[in-house]
């Protein structure tokens, strides 16, 4: 079987044509030719990456080559070669000067091919990071379900870019898109009441902004991730992640010390730290005054003053302020409202609302009004996220309350687990 076979025969059967396994690889489509047809044998870093892009271990990618591994043979009169001066020293001889030289100059070329090794070129990491920016868009707007299913080809094709050894600046790129892509993942597995695998890749987004260096989005996971404990518990654990993210920027005005301060605060409210709640509060309006929002100012993460008024809702309805309270939730849905095509945050801001009238003891409107918003949701946005927070609702209740309109609350959320 000729090597263009073997070649060929390996890239057909990972998926490839000619065109994508050289963009892959970053090279041209013609370098790809040459090695199928055995016109030119792919340099040893060049190797290793096709290797990984086909799926092959070091030594499948060598038989498919069609080359065999050789060991140096000394010769009469010839210069110690740089292998068997290591082998030398590793048996416990010491090397001569001019032996661990040529060890050296052996080894230089191949620590700068595995430097300058990459499997990514410009435009693809271009195209990498505007399908980050498309999906930070869309989030908002599409069921969770729905979004994992699109981010799970994403998360995969950059986990096989970046097993491959890049650059520097092009690996802290890819760290960074894949804690954003953990980020979304784990938010939308929220959403749908997989704590444990939610808490799983929120590590996986920490880890990999750890990667980056980048301390605002290290600090963004963190704040992200408190919205797991605020809704499914312990609610203590939501402050302390909320007051890590701050630790990482202290002082600093901006959307991620904005958000991460009003998820204290709201989950300091829900503790019944009232000074707490309200001072963590000030702080996140004036994060939110001082930033300077970029982006579409409803993508993922964003968090702008109709975000406010949402994680404002939630705090005040448990510091017993209805005038208060009623105002912030009024101005909120009215500004939700200019976009319907947002569903989840206006549902949450109207089961506040139901909250409230339950701790005013009003458990029939409460419990009328948390039903309405549960049912006029589309299927696919009745989360877990949505029925913990309608059983806020029936927590909320007060004891001496009727018992059928608690009990048909607490069936409704029964029927759409």
């Amino acid at each position: 079987m000729s090597r263009r076979t073997r070649l060929s025969d390996a890239r057909i059967a990972a998926g490839y044509s000619q065109e994508a396994l050289a963009e892959q690889l970053g090279v041209e489509r013609t370098t790809v030719q040459r090695w199928e047809s055995g016109a030119s044998t792919p340099r040893p870093f060049q190797r290793a990456n096709l290797a990984t892009a086909l799926g092959l271990t070091a030594e499948a990618m060598e038989a498919t080559l069609g080359l065999t591994p050789s060991r140096p043979q000394p010769f009469a009169g010839a210069e110690p070669s740089p292998l068997l001066a290591l082998q030398s020293v590793e048996r416990g001889r010491p090397a001569q000067p001019g032996d661990v030289l040529g060890l050296l100059d052996a080894a230089r070329p191949l620590i700068d091919n595995t430097l300058g090794a990459t499997s990514l070129s410009p435009r693809r990491l271009e195209l990498i990071e505007g399908r980050i920016a498309e999906h930070l868009v869309t989030y908002t707007r599409t069921p969770p379900v729905t979004m994992l299913s699109v981010l799970a080809t994403d998360i995969l094709e950059i986990q096989a870019m970046a097993a491959v050894r890049q650059p520097a600046m092009v690996q802290a790129k890819l760290s960074e898109a894949q804690a954003i892509l953990a980020l979304l993942t784990a938010d939308a597995l929220m959403k749908l009441g997989e704590i444990r695998r939610a808490r799983y890749w929120y590590g996986t987004a920490r880890l990999a902004s750890d990667d980056t260096g980048n301390l605002h989005l290290q600090a963004r996971v963190r704040a992200q991730e408190a919205m797991l404990p605020y809704y499914y518990g312990p609610i203590a654990q939501a402050v302390e992640l909320a007051r890590s993210a701050q630790a990482l920027l202290p002082g600093v005005a901006s959307e991620t010390t904005a958000l991460a301060a009003a998820a204290e605060g709201r989950a300091l409210a829900r503790l019944g730290d009232a000074q707490g709640a309200e001072q963590a509060m000030n702080t996140a309006q004036r994060y939110v005054d001082q930033a300077d929002s970029l982006g579409s100012p409803d993508a993922a993460f964003q968090f702008n003053h109709k975000r406010l008024l949402l994680y404002l809702s939630g705090t005040l309805t448990y510091l017993d302020q209805p005038a208060r309270t009623q105002r912030v939730q009024e101005e909120a849905l009215q500004l939700y409202a200019a976009q319907p095509d947002l569903v989840t945050d206006p549902a949450l801001i109207r089961l506040d609302q139901a909250v409230g009238l339950a701790l005013a003891e009003q458990a029939d409107e409460a419990c009328r009004l948390a039903m309405n918003v549960v049912t006029s949701l589309p299927a696919e946005y009745r989360t877990r996220v949505v029925l913990a927070k309608t059983h806020d609702v029936v927590r909320a209740l007060p004891e001496g309350a009727p018992q059928r309109p608690r009990a048909e609350l607490t069936e409704l959320i029964a029927t759409q687990t």
